[in-house]
């Protein structure tokens, strides 16, 4: 393998964008399980243990919100036509978000547009 010093970062980008160079045949496709479990092994390596591993993975879960650690977060509720909720509920499937990721980015946006907030 190359010495990292010796690469030349604005040549493989040049290559890497040309459209006319071809790519390399696709080869050692993992799907499902075999997938999963290739993942978490790069996981493994890249963070060095399971502790550490389970460490990020449950950090990375439901984030905090506010400056206060404890205690539940206060709750908006509202309803919507069902014409709307299919609508989020598209949005939601188009984004990958959560419903309450979505509705936090909404509130922001409007008071962001409102000029209020936080």
């Amino acid at each position: 393998m190359a010495d990292p010093k010796d690469t030349d970062y604005d040549e493989l980008a040049a290559r890497l964008t040309d459209p006319a160079t071809p790519m390399p045949k696709v080869s050692n496709v993992a799907t499902g399980a075999a997938a999963a479990a290739h993942g978490r092994a790069l996981m493994l390596r890249e963070y060095g243990s399971e502790a550490a591993l389970d460490a990020v993975l449950r950090r990375a879960g439901r984030t905090r919100l506010g400056e206060h650690a404890k205690g539940a977060s206060p709750t908006v509720r509202g309803r919507l036509p069902e014409a709307d909720f299919a609508a989020f509920k598209r949005l939601e499937e188009q984004t990958g978000k959560k419903q309450s990721e979505l509705v936090r980015e909404a509130v922001q946006l409007l008071l962001a547009e409102h000029k209020i907030g936080a």
